[in-house]
């Protein structure tokens, strides 16, 4: 941890997320970027039995595990080639973050897609994808594009005035999102999405081992490739961009409401301060 990272520590340190003590073993990694299916998946995993499978959603709502992904972050991208950051990350390094879950999918499995399919050399991976990239886009545009800026409004005020909302920016908006997508996914986002593919396809894994599989695929190719039966109910429909933004509105409104507090009594704490020294400079005047 370098020094600046030490005093962010400090300042805005979360408790971990887990124990870092993996109870069940690591079954499912979906390395598809977000808004390929991520939600459905997740919700068809749970179905098949796969419990727990983590989602952005685990991450930020709360956003408890985002400073231990800022580290791991850190890590990968300090690394000086493709082999040094598979070999840096390893099991125990995702179990920080992983411990409770079977399975993993969303962003955070994308964007640590071959390191995750080294350290967990038996699970399965699946590839969901979205065959419409345009559509992909739009969606994806839509939701975490949201984390896309880190322009200076009044959520970049107010996200240091509360630990949580200063790790979702740290991480998102400052770390994965413009590492991810090499500097904009306004700009880079249809190449990076095809170049992933791409490259999970290139790592040679066996058939019985990677699936390339999408949501209109629905049960049956997901079943066949995880030994499972087929469940008698229709695939899960997942969420909405409307249904994305609710949800993360409704959880963070208790951290921007903190942080307005926060804000309000720094600010009075500054005009005491500033207020006792212009009497004390009056009276030696």
């Amino acid at each position: 941890m370098t020094f600046t990272d030490r005093i962010l520590h400090t300042i805005y340190g979360l408790p971990p997320p887990t124990s870092g003590i993996r109870k069940e073993p690591m079954q499912v990694l979906a390395v598809g970027i977000s808004r390929s299916g991520t939600e459905s998946l997740r919700e068809a995993l749970h179905i098949l039995g796969f419990n727990h499978t983590h989602h952005g959603f685990d991450t930020i709502l709360p956003p408890s595990s985002l400073e231990a992904m800022y580290r791991l972050l850190q890590k990968k991208y300090t690394a000086t080639s493709e082999a040094d950051r598979r070999e840096a990350l390893t099991a125990k390094d995702f179990d920080t973050i992983l411990s409770d879950s079977v399975g993993v999918t969303d962003l955070f499995a994308a964007e640590f897609g071959p390191e995750l399919i080294a350290a967990y050399p038996d699970a399965k991976v699946i590839l969901n994808v979205r065959r419409d990239i345009d559509s992909w886009y739009r969606s994806m545009h839509n939701t975490m594009g949201y984390y896309d800026k880190n322009t200076i409004d009044w959520d970049w005020c107010k996200s240091w005035f509360s630990a949580e909302l200063f790790w979702i920016r740290q991480t998102m908006s400052r770390t994965m999102m413009p590492r991810f997508f090499k500097g904009s996914f306004a700009s880079n986002g249809r190449w990076v999405y095809r170049r992933h593919t791409a490259m999970i396809k290139s790592l040679g894994l066996s058939e019985d081992r990677l699936l390339e599989w999408s949501v209109e695929d629905g049960w049956e190719p997901l079943c066949r490739f995880l030994n499972k039966p087929v469940p008698d109910i229709p695939f899960p429909d997942g969420n909405t961009p409307k249904a994305w933004a609710d949800r993360i509105a409704k959880t963070m409104e208790a951290h921007h409401k903190r942080a307005v507090r926060n804000m309000l009594l720094f600010v009075a704490v500054i005009v005491m301060v500033v207020a006792a020294l212009w009497g004390y400079s009056s009276e030696v005047i």
